[in-house]
């Protein structure tokens, strides 16, 4: 409830208007809730809650920098996410001045910026859009951005040691890897390979593919989240039911292979800090509570970088993931009759895509239509590309010729993975193309489906 009401307060701060006597007031209601918390032990869980929420609304407003103002051109500006398209052209973000600043760019041709690119703009038309809720983006990963750009953006070279030292990192896995495998594999089988097991779907993933995944309802295949984490769970056990090994200690040096190869985003986060709870949870106390491990990995989240709160990528993985939580027992219990093989992923990929769509028609404007059946088909074969490419890239960091057996298989099935997005997406009715919805009402929608499903299981 705490974790909840913190998240909650730090996602209103969006709304309010910018003045300073908003946070004057949330931190003096915080203080306030807090002592009375202190003081009343009838009302000491409700004074609690409004303390959380409050503290979550000041610390969001105090920490985050300003909207960014109006600009005039020319100005420089460093690319801070892959260009999105829309029916117009493509949507550019891109960071100036400690500021955020979307500018969308009329064209028909793919961009070639990446994140991280340094790029002028001489002109443009109308005004660049400067939402509110574009300050709360961050640049993740960096990608080919240049010396001389990452000292222009952090207005010192160390500001940035830590991303190259993953860029070098990253380099020496990925090279390792790339000669695991046979030199005619080493472009279309990699990228695929990739995408699923680090999420890197920038290293030569085709814009064909990237529309076949979209349409079919499989790109969350390209984002590293809980089946990633959860693959690392299981060799820590492993190891240590086989070898008698420490699993917990085991657990971390594979996060630390793992995490700097990844790029960074929200989702990983949230999955290795529910995982690690988890984890927590079995080993030592034998009992996993899902809610409070949800909300406080939020909660935590949220008060170390307040920006995550309003990435597009952690708002997927929590609505999926609250799906999973809440909404996938009712359903797997309406789902009694089907062998519990098939029940079980046909619920958890109902009950996702019904808390994901609202937030996708919000960013996208598209529903997958074939998704459901698209994840019921890929799960098998994409949950042993995982494993095998994994268990591939960790031995190749040690002997590529010695992982090149199981690189070969791991790679077989990435590509039949990316041939089943494109057989799903090929239906002209796979993915249908709908009005784009306002923050305000993807809010009322993921609260009407919420509100649905309590009711549903107290009827139940």
């Amino acid at each position: 409830m705490f974790g909840a009401a913190f998240s909650v307060g730090a996602l209103l701060e969006a709304v309010l208007p910018e003045v300073k006597t908003v946070l004057a007031i949330a931190f003096a209601l915080a203080v306030f809730s807090f002592l009375y918390a202190i003081s009343s032990f009838s009302h000491r869980l409700f004074w609690a809650t409004i303390c959380a929420f409050a503290l979550g609304f000041a610390l969001t407003r105090y920490r985050l920098p300003p909207v960014p103002p109006d600009l005039q051109p020319p100005f420089d500006g460093i690319v801070a996410s892959a260009p999105i398209l829309t029916k117009d052209g493509y949507r550019l973000l891109l960071h100036i001045n400690d500021a955020f600043v979307q500018i969308s760019v009329r064209t028909d041709e793919l961009p070639s910026w990446q994140v991280g690119d340094l790029i002028r703009v001489e002109k443009f038309w109308g005004r660049a859009t400067n939402w509110r809720r574009m300050r709360f983006q961050r640049i993740f990963w960096i990608g080919r951005t240049e010396h001389e750009a990452l000292h222009w953006l952090g207005h010192h070279q160390n500001a940035f040691v830590w991303q190259q030292r993953r860029e070098k990192w990253r380099q020496f896995v990925f090279e390792r890897w790339r000669q695991s495998l046979p030199i005619r594999e080493r472009t279309i089988t990699m990228a695929a390979l990739a995408s699923i097991v680090f999420g890197m779907r920038t290293i030569a993933i085709s814009e064909a593919d990237e529309i076949a995944f979209a349409r079919s309802g499989l790109a969350h295949l390209f984002v590293p989240s809980g089946s990633q984490v959860t693959l690392l769970m299981g060799l820590a056990w492993l190891a240590n039911r086989i070898f008698n090994l420490p699993p917990f200690p085991l657990l971390v040096l594979l996060l630390a292979f793992y995490l700097p190869i990844t790029r960074g985003e929200p989702s990983i986060y949230r999955a290795v800090l529910m995982g690690l709870y988890a984890f927590v949870g079995w080993r030592w106390f034998r009992d996993v509570d899902w809610q409070t491990s949800l909300w406080l990995s939020s909660a935590l989240l949220v008060a170390i970088e307040p920006a995550m709160l309003h990435d597009a990528g952690f708002q997927l993985s929590y609505a999926a993931t609250f799906g999973l939580i809440y909404a996938a027992p009712l359903l797997l219990r309406w789902l009694s009759w089907l062998p519990e093989w098939l029940g079980f992923p046909f619920a958890a990929t109902l009950s996702a895509q019904l808390f994901l769509t609202p937030v996708l028609i919000h960013y996208f404007g598209r529903i997958s239509v074939i998704a459901p059946i698209a994840n019921l088909c890929a799960v098998i074969p994409a949950s042993f590309a995982l494993t095998l490419g994994f268990a591939s890239a960790l031995i190749s960091s040690v002997s590529p010729l010695l992982a090149m057996p199981v690189s070969i298989v791991a790679g077989e099935l990435a590509r039949l993975v990316v041939r089943m997005a494109h057989w799903f997406a090929s239906p002209s009715w796979a993915s249908v193309h709908v009005s784009q919805i306002s923050g305000i009402q993807t809010l009322l929608i993921l609260a009407v489906l919420t509100a649905i499903v309590a009711w549903l299981k107290r009827v139940d």
